[in-house]
């Protein structure tokens, strides 16, 4: 706009100010009722929510006697915004000698546990084509073989993040699942217990992946991933046979780069090769004669770390945890399960 002096230039002026003026209270107000009037209290959500779950299959009168013991849980919400993401200055070593627990406990408690099971992992093996020490290292790396579970329970989180609603779509999805869970008896709603975001029982499944992947290998009537070992061991190869796992292949190795070289790690390799590059087995020794021929490397996001050398089962692992630390675990367990 260009102005003038004169009536027409203060006419135009005052019209500016007011059009100013009046645009700035709107945000204002706008701002002010999404963050103060439109956001409804937790028990007016749970009396929303009951009508929404309805729509879905899921009785109202079930869900209002389960929505009665809920309460917001501030603490779900706080970790749910601090989730910890592991420093590149955190040491691999000292870590993963923490992980394994008192000079290797991890490790003797799992070789224990396939021997006292091993009757039923043959079975659970034998049905659905993944080994039995892969079954082990799975159940030791998510929950220390059943000790440490979580204990959160799981509708009351899951309800706090869905009213919170950094990511609602999903837990809505995951609320629904653990709802029917209930309903239809697997669970009791006092015994659903998991971590702050959801996931539950012996093999940690977020309660979506339950109906999918869960199995009722005792044939009870219910899937029970919680306190039946049956359904847990065949939960986790159910799960890993459906993403494509290959009986006798390796998820990977673990090699050390001892020159410390950066090198293009989605370049396949022969065992030769890494060996002229410097890489070596954690013992310090180079590669002779591997059952695989040629790998890529996947880094681990931790100081002074080895890379993962993947195998075939490498991607398939990921299905379950993306991430190259998760499958270093299991191939550490698995070389000891396996020697």
């Amino acid at each position: 706009m260009n102005l003038k002096y004169g009536s027409n230039s203060l006419n135009s002026t005052t019209y500016l100010i007011q059009f100013v003026s009046m645009n700035i209270w709107i945000l204002f107000a706008i701002l002010f009722s999404s963050s103060t009037f439109s956001k409804t209290t937790f028990e007016q959500w749970k009396q929303s929510y009951i009508k929404k779950a309805a729509t879905r299959g899921i009785p109202k009168t079930f869900s209002k006697e389960v929505f009665e013991k809920l309460t917001f849980d501030q603490t779900v919400v706080d970790k749910d915004r601090n989730q910890i993401i592991f420093s590149k200055e955190t040491d691999y070593p000292s870590f993963i000698k923490r992980w394994l627990r008192d000079d290797n406990k991890r490790i003797e408690q799992g070789l224990k546990l396939l021997k006292e099971n091993r009757e039923l992992l043959e079975k659970v093996e034998m049905k659905y084509g993944v080994e039995k020490e892969v079954i082990v290292s799975l159940w030791g790396v998510e929950t220390f073989y059943g000790n440490i579970t979580g204990d959160f329970n799981v509708i009351n989180s899951l309800a706090t993040l869905v009213y919170d609603g950094r990511r609602r779509s999903f837990y809505e999805t995951q609320l629904n699942a653990a709802l029917r869970l209930v309903y239809k008896g697997h669970v009791k709603f006092e015994d659903f217990k998991g971590s702050w975001a959801g996931a539950t029982g012996q093999c940690q499944f977020m309660p979506s992946n339950i109906p999918v992947y869960g199995q009722d290998f005792n044939q009870d009537g219910k899937i029970d991933i919680w306190n039946t070992k049956a359904d847990v061991f065949a939960s986790i190869a159910n799960f890993l046979k459906k993403v494509g796992w290959k009986k006798g292949k390796s998820i990977g190795s673990l090699a050390v780069n001892t020159k410390d070289k950066e090198l293009n790690l989605d370049r396949y390799r022969s065992y030769k090769q890494y060996n002229q590059l410097g890489f070596r087995t954690l013992n310090g020794e180079k590669f002779r004669n591997p059952k695989w021929r040629r790998r890529r490397a996947a880094k681990i996001p931790l100081k002074d770390s080895p890379v993962v050398l993947r195998g075939s089962n490498f991607d398939p692992l990921l299905r379950w945890n993306r991430s190259s630390l998760f499958a270093a675990f299991n191939i550490i367990l698995l070389d000891s399960f396996m020697k």
